[in-house]
């Protein structure tokens, strides 16, 4: 009698998805993180933390350049338009309030932050240096640094609903930032 061979066939199977479990708790992580991440990108006080940091470093970039290229550096406040020109140049006319022939190195507009972003005193009601005026200090709106890294001295004002900065420049050159609280600058 002829022996058989039994032949056990058995089926390759390759993981071809995920489990039910495994999407649930994929999904779970996902809701956690956002409880904690959405609260914080819808508070006022980070687009408007924002705006005054990006100044800030716009303020620092602007006195660098002017002492690196040997020349006189502006940025330019547009108030009613809602942004701000860093120049070069003040073309011509040697007026850089007078934007037109201005070389401009760079233009910030408050709208990159989402909407609300404004000059302004917000909720502040004491100025830090001269009165809050339309939210600009420097004189014509205007704060240049000269090549030995001095500037003139003045504040910039921004808010966003409950949040307000105070944003300025010694005469020294030293850039200093402000946050209202509770009825003070901190």
């Amino acid at each position: 009698m002829p022996k058989h061979k039994i032949i056990h066939i058995t089926a390759i199977t390759g993981n071809k998805g995920f489990s039910l479990v495994e999407l649930m708790i994929v999904i779970a992580i996902i809701a956690v993180i956002s409880a904690f991440s959405i609260p914080a990108i819808l508070n006022p006080e980070n687009k408007a933390r924002k705006a005054a940091r990006e100044l800030m470093g716009d303020m620092h970039y602007t006195r660098t350049a002017a002492i690196k290229d040997n020349q006189d550096y502006a940025i330019v406040f547009r108030v009613a338009n809602g942004d701000y020109l860093i120049c070069s140049d003040s073309g011509v006319d040697n007026v850089w309030s007078a934007t037109a022939d201005n070389t401009v190195v760079k233009t910030i507009s408050f709208t990159d932050y989402g909407a609300g972003i404004q000059y302004g005193n917000g909720t502040a009601v004491n100025p830090v240096g001269a009165a809050f005026g339309n939210g600009v200090t420097y004189n014509v709106d205007v704060l240049t640094f000269n090549p030995q890294g001095t500037c003139s001295a003045g504040y910039v004002y921004l808010f966003y609903r409950d949040a307000t900065y105070a944003i300025g420049t010694l005469s020294t050159g030293i850039i200093r930032v402000f946050r209202w609280v509770a009825g003070g600058w901190q």
